[in-house]
């Protein structure tokens, strides 16, 4: 099995024409399985790129926080690992 990324684009209409673009990624053994899963995933997009095969560590999106939500967030992660080593 390999990963492959691809994007899923469907029409949304509202003022003026424009698309919803969703970005996947799929498990399979080649480009076409994993984008037969896309479609079947979006049976109403309008366009499933070609899936390209990515490395095994992808970045999927870029955000910042706040120093309290880092706080938070860092808590959050912190207390979550203690309960999956506890099990």
């Amino acid at each position: 099995m390999k990963l492959f990324r691809c994007h899923a684009l469907s029409l949304h209409v509202g003022e003026g024409q424009s698309y919803v673009g969703k970005t996947y990624v799929a498990m399979a053994d080649t480009w076409q399985e994993a984008r037969a899963r896309v479609r079947a995933k979006e049976p109403a997009a309008t366009l499933v790129t070609v899936p390209t095969e990515v490395a095994d560590t992808l970045s999927t999106s870029v955000w910042s926080v706040t120093e309290s939500e880092y706080a938070a967030l860092r808590l959050a992660c912190d207390w979550n690992e203690n309960e999956l080593r506890n099990v």
